[in-house]
C-alpha cells in the first residue's frame, strides 16, 4: 500500500472519498473537449469561473486513462523553463542528457517525445493555465508548431485566461496573437473559449444522491442554499425545440462543501442514535 501511494503521488493520481457524476452536462462537455483534442490533435481553451468543476473533471479523466497518453499538469505561476520541466517530468520522467537545460533544448526534447508517441494520440492538459506567466504561455507556441497533427492540448483556467490573452492581443504583446490563433479562436467573437454551464436542479440532486444524500427534502434544501444563475437553454418538447430559461448552479466547490457538511451531520446522527 505504501508503494502504491508513492506511485500515485508520483503520477499525480488522487484517491478521493467523493463520487464524480459523469452524466451531468458539465462533465460531458469537458469530456468531449478532451476527446476531440486527443482524436484530432486540436488545441482548445476552457475559460470558466472558479469552482465550475474544470479541475475535478479533468483530474477524473486523467485518472481514468490507462494508456499513458493523457498528460495532466496543474500549473502555478511558472516561468517558461519551469513549465517545460514539469511537462518533461510528466512525460519523459528523467532526462538522459543532464546538460539539457535551456528552453530551446527542453522544447526540442518534448517535441521529439510527442512526435515519437504520436501513434498514441497524446493530449496535454494544462489546468489553471491562467496562472502561467507570459513567457510560459509563449513557450507553448514552438511545441504546437513542432507537433501539428500529432499533439492535442486543452488549456483550462478561470475567466482570467480569456481576459489575459485578449488583453495581450489588444496591446500587441509578444506572442499573444500567436497563442490565440493556435487555439482556433475567432478574433471577432472569442467563440472558441469554452464556458461551462453549471448544474441544473436535477443534476444537483444526482450529485447529492451519488454522495450519500438520498433524502429528496434534503436535496431540495441544498439546492435552495446554492446561488443560481438563469441562462438560456434549448429544450426539446413535443412541439419542437424551445428556448427557455433554466437555473444553474455554477459553483461546484460550494455544492461540494454543503454536501460534505450534510454528510458529517448524517454520520454524527448515526453515531449518536
Amino acid at each position: 500500500e505504501a508503494m502504491l501511494a508513492r506511485i500515485a503521488a508520483a503520477i499525480g493520481y488522487r484517491e478521493r472519498n467523493w463520487t464524480t457524476v459523469r452524466t451531468i452536462n458539465n462533465y460531458r462537455m469537458v469530456q468531449c473537449i478532451v476527446d476531440d483534442a486527443k482524436s484530432d490533435s486540436l488545441w482548445f481553451a476552457i475559460s470558466s469561473p472558479a469552482g465550475s468543476g474544470k479541475t475535478e473533471t479533468l483530474e477524473d479523466l486523467y485518472n481514468l486513462d490507462t494508456t499513458g497518453s493523457v498528460i495532466f499538469v496543474q500549473a502555478e505561476e511558472w516561468s517558461a523553463r519551469q513549465l517545460l520541466l514539469k511537462i518533461v517530468e510528466k512525460t519523459i520522467g528523467t532526462l538522459k542528457d543532464k546538460g539539457c537545460k535551456t528552453i530551446s533544448q527542453l522544447t526540442s526534447v518534448l517535441v521529439n517525445w510527442f512526435n515519437e508517441n504520436a501513434g498514441d494520440r497524446p493530449v496535454l492538459i494544462i489546468d489553471e493555465a491562467d496562472k502561467l506567466k507570459a513567457p510560459a504561455l509563449r513557450a507553448l507556441i514552438p511545441i504546437y508548431n513542432g507537433t501539428i497533427d500529432r499533439l492535442g492540448a486543452v488549456l483550462a483556467g478561470t475567466e482570467n485566461l480569456r481576459k489575459q490573452i485578449g488583453e495581450g492581443v489588444r496591446s500587441n504583446r509578444k506572442g499573444y496573437d500567436e497563442i490565440r490563433s493556435r487555439l482556433g479562436i475567432s478574433r471577432e467573437t472569442n467563440e472558441c473559449y469554452i464556458t461551462l454551464t453549471g448544474a441544473t436542479r436535477k443534476e444537483v440532486c444526482e450529485i447529492c444522491a451519488a454522495n450519500g444524500i438520498a433524502d429528496a427534502d434534503l436535496q431540495e434544501r441544498i439546492w435552495n442554499e446554492l446561488e443560481k444563475k438563469a441562462k438560456h437553454a434549448l429544450v426539446r418538447t413535443e412541439k419542437g425545440v424551445k428556448d427557455v430559461m433554466i437555473e444553474y448552479c455554477e459553483d461546484f466547490r460550494r455544492l461540494r462543501r454543503i454536501i460534505k457538511r450534510e454528510q458529517i451531520k448524517l454520520r454524527n446522527e448515526s453515531a449518536n442514535s
